[in-house]
């Protein structure tokens, strides 16, 4: 049972390994498509979820993409994606849609 908090009421008792796996689980937050447009005009789809970092995300574009990490600049609507946060807390990324991220390298 949920309650109108969205806390977790069941009578039975869940275990404490299970609790930390359910609460990591909802913190990663929706998934979402990250369209990727890189400077020499490539394009890429990238899934993430709203709850992971802008850093873990460049960490995902330098594996896949072999983009050195402290060479990408990310930016969504003209305005740059800080490291220490969320996706979730970036202007313009929802969980609806396509979301369009520049990619920039400096040199």
């Amino acid at each position: 049972m949920t309650s109108d908090l969205n806390l977790h009421l069941d009578s039975k008792s869940e275990s404490p390994e299970d609790a930390r796996h359910r609460e990591a689980k909802e913190a990663e937050g929706d998934a979402i498509q990250l369209r990727l447009m890189f400077p020499d005009g490539k394009e890429e789809t990238l899934a993430a979820k709203l709850g992971q970092t802008v850093q873990y995300t460049k960490a995902i574009i330098h594996e896949r993409f072999e983009v050195p990490i402290d060479r990408q600049a990310l930016t969504c609507e003209g305005r740059a994606m800080i490291d220490p946060l969320s996706l979730a807390d970036c202007s313009g990324i929802s969980s609806n849609g396509l979301n369009l991220i520049q990619v920039q390298m400096s040199s």
